[in-house]
């Protein structure tokens, strides 16, 4: 198999309909309807959730079946003392130098 770049591999039930994205927030096993409420939600959380999700498709996915033009990075840090974990993540896109989008695979 080969890298499969439509949005909806990498988050089941997307939609859009060309002017909205939708993604149901189940899609996000980290986040609440709550944390994802567009006036008293925390968009810390929503970020954390939408990355989380991302890595672990990631994570799953084959090597070979990875782009090769984007690479996801995660590393995750312990603070016993103060009972914390620090989590890191990278996104790394090879991008064309003319009009900085994304190289084609």
């Amino acid at each position: 198999m080969a890298f499969d770049k439509k949005p909806s591999t990498w988050m089941p039930s997307w939609a859009e309909d060309a002017t909205n994205i939708t993604v149901p927030i189940a899609s996000f096993p980290e986040l609440t309807a709550a944390e994802a409420d567009g006036t008293t939600g925390d968009i810390r959380k929503v970020l954390f959730a939408i990355l989380e999700k991302l890595w672990a498709v990631w994570a799953a996915t084959s090597a070979a079946d990875r782009p090769a033009k984007m690479v996801l990075y995660r590393s995750t840090s312990v603070d016993e003392e103060n009972d914390v974990y620090t989590k890191q993540f990278t996104v790394v896109f090879k991008t064309a130098v003319t009009g900085e989008e994304v190289a084609d695979e």
